[in-house]
């Protein structure tokens, strides 16, 4: 008997991504497009994206459709090209991905990130808690916080972070929360600052010495 050989999957097919994290899904003449949130897959042979949720249609897209998938990890955006394979209006607007050939990295990154340990307070819709800076640059920070109330609905909102310095003051920004994961008891959030001033970059330098302003 002819023992059938694994599927192998190529380093480059490696998409570095969690249940539940949103995609951005075009076309590739980029005429169509529409937001959605991966909910399931098959390793090396496709992927399971719900459109349900922001009321799409899928009569956007059909079968052999060839699209572009862009998503926020931690660290980075990630892009790949795929096509359609199916598409359900039952009992949820879902449509099946041909798993990735290859992921790229986009590498938007072009301030450093520092690592560090600082326990701050946030607020998030409405709710304030506490939560622990574990890298930082002057464009965003990646964070660990317990286990949120509300984490279907954590990504994309705006978090405001109070950093304190000296004896009393404190230096808050406000972000958006661009992706988050599940690490045991805990959640990682990947956080990009809106606009902070220079001022603002000053005191994080003087909070973690490793930035450069």
């Amino acid at each position: 008997m002819i023992k059938k050989q694994p599927h192998r999957i190529d380093l480059s097919q490696r998409l570095f991504i969690e249940l539940g994290t949103s995609l951005h899904i075009e076309t590739k003449d980029k005429i169509k497009s529409v937001s959605g949130k991966l909910v399931g897959m098959k390793v090396g042979k496709y992927l399971i994206v719900d459109i349900s949720s922001i009321k799409s249609d899928t009569n956007l897209f059909e079968i052999d459709d060839l699209i572009r998938i862009k998503y926020i990890n931690i660290e980075d955006i990630f892009n790949f090209s795929s096509k359609i394979l199916t598409v359900l209006k039952k009992p949820d607007n879902l449509i099946f991905l041909q798993y990735p050939q290859m992921v790229k990295s986009c590498n938007i990154r072009n301030q450093k990130r520092v690592d560090c340990f600082l326990p701050i307070h946030s607020k998030i819709d409405g709710a304030i808690t506490s939560v622990i800076v574990t890298n930082i640059s002057l464009r965003g920070c990646r964070c660990l916080i317990d286990q949120f109330h509300s984490l279907t609905n954590i990504n994309g909102q705006t978090i405001e972070m109070n950093f304190s310095y000296g004896d009393l003051d404190t230096l808050q920004i406000e972000g958006n929360i661009r992706s988050s994961q599940i690490q045991g008891s805990q959640i990682i959030l990947g956080i990009e600052f809106d606009k902070i001033s220079q001022f603002s970059q000053s005191i994080l330098a003087n909070l973690v010495p490793a930035l450069q302003v």
